[in-house]
């Protein structure tokens, strides 16, 4: 069994899509596969009063995952749209980092891979004493960060991949989020070469915006098509430390 972890520069990078994404291609190579989070904020209220994590619906279905399972892929629901240690404190939720372990740590056993998504960037607090890095660090699983290509995201990403590094996380490489090679221009194209040049670290693909319908019906087959024919696959499976079943 292996698992890594997916974190970004910032909120709005695309974990969530990248985390489904990978999720459905490992699926479609044949792994019993498992999606998990620590903490949800910005959840969504249904008429019943229950709360509903809309990212953790996306994971769940490319991996096949029961939505009857989602308080199994993450164990608190906040609907605050805030780091969670703040949003906790507003709605009265005490968040325990050894719940948060806990239920991921499960996961992870009960699959042969499970890809873990973060919240927020990689020092956003979900408490105010355990953020995703020490997350991270007590699950000793590695790190893919996603990143876009847009102005300032370089600094981001030296800055995320050097503070991950200093904290003990090994960093597998970036993930390019929303890429779109026909109007790429020098600012995306210089941007994919100092994310490498200036953390030593490789880009393990660069994944193109999914269509309006795969997010909102998600195909496992389509998305993991998608992932296939623009991520490395192979080479997140060997370094995450898997046996490849795609070779």
């Amino acid at each position: 069994m292996f698992a890594f972890g997916i974190t970004a520069t910032d909120t709005e990078m695309g974990k969530t899509i990248v985390t489904g994404s990978l999720a459905a291609a490992l699926k479609e190579r044949g792994y019993n596969t498992g999606v998990c989070k620590p903490v949800a904020s910005g959840c969504v209220r249904l008429a019943d009063g229950k709360l509903i994590s809309t990212d953790a619906e996306f994971s769940m279905a490319c991996a096949h995952m029961e939505g009857a399972m989602q308080s199994e892929v993450v164990p608190y629901v906040l609907e605050p749209a805030l780091a969670p240690a703040e949003a906790s404190k507003i709605v009265g939720v005490t968040l325990e980092p050894q719940v948060m372990l806990e239920t991921c740590k499960k996961m992870i056993m009960s699959n042969e891979a499970t890809v873990v998504e973060g919240v927020g960037g990689i020092s956003a607090p979900l408490t105010d004493d355990f953020l995703v890095r020490d997350f991270f660090h007590a699950l000793h699983i590695p790190i893919i960060i996603v990143v876009k290509a847009i102005l300032c995201n370089v600094n981001h990403a030296v800055l995320t991949a050097e503070y991950a590094k200093n904290h003990g996380l090994k960093v597998l490489g970036f993930i390019v989020n929303s890429w779109n090679e026909e109007i790429a221009g020098d600012l995306e194209k210089s941007n994919l070469y100092y994310y490498e040049k200036l953390t030593g670290l490789p880009i393990l693909g660069k994944l193109p915006t999914l269509p309006a319908e795969l997010m909102t019906h998600p195909d496992s087959k389509k998305i993991a098509n998608i992932v296939e024919k623009n991520i490395d696959m192979n080479k997140i499976i060997a370094v995450a430390g898997g046996e490849n079943t795609n070779e």
